[in-house]
């Protein structure tokens, strides 16, 4: 399961992400149950939140922090992107690529976010992210679920179709506007 949003598009899939964190929780404490076997659910979610101000992690701080710490099997892999920064590698963000690395690997939290997920800086590359699922997860089903903008819609449409034909790896893509 491939989670996307954009800004205040990360909301819906807040509560997903927990589910999932919980409903895990749950399964291993019931493992005898034979419901738990025949419910279909994600065997790994990826979450990717962009969005262009630093101030937007703050609303979502305490259940990222949740998550992270529920998340004991690591089904869940998020990554945060602040789009208003220049791309990591480029010299005028080189230096607080470093301090942020610096920190991260020394307390556990990123100095951007305040969360233990490091942010990124810039948009995602896509292509990439779909490249490597569609490695990671050859002849699987993924559901790619977006909240944002029409135009990256668009784009993430045409990839789910691109990497479906390239690819083994079938991506089935929704989406909701705002």
């Amino acid at each position: 399961m491939l989670l996307i949003g954009l800004g205040i598009g990360a909301t819906p899939f807040i509560s997903i992400l927990k589910d999932i964190v919980n409903d895990e929780k749950t399964r291993c404490s019931h493992i005898d149950d034979e419901e738990a076997g025949k419910t279909r659910r994600p065997s790994r979610a990826y979450f990717y939140w962009v969005t262009r101000e630093q101030g937007s992690f703050e609303w979502f701080k305490s259940i990222v922090n949740e998550v992270a710490e529920l998340d004991k099997k690591s089904v869940i892999e998020m990554h945060n992107y602040l789009s208003s920064v220049y791309e990591e590698g480029d010299a005028r963000s080189a230096f607080i690529s470093m301090v942020q690395a610096l920190h991260h690997a020394k307390r556990g939290l990123d100095i951007v976010s305040g969360t233990p997920v490091r942010t990124h800086f810039a948009r995602p590359n896509w292509s990439k992210v779909f490249s490597r699922l569609a490695a990671i997860h050859d002849g699987a089903r993924i559901g790619v679920f977006y909240c944002g903008s029409n135009r990256l819609g668009k784009e993430l449409d045409m990839l789910s179709k691109k990497f479906t034909r390239k690819s083994s790896t079938r991506f089935i893509f929704h989406k909701e506007h705002y």
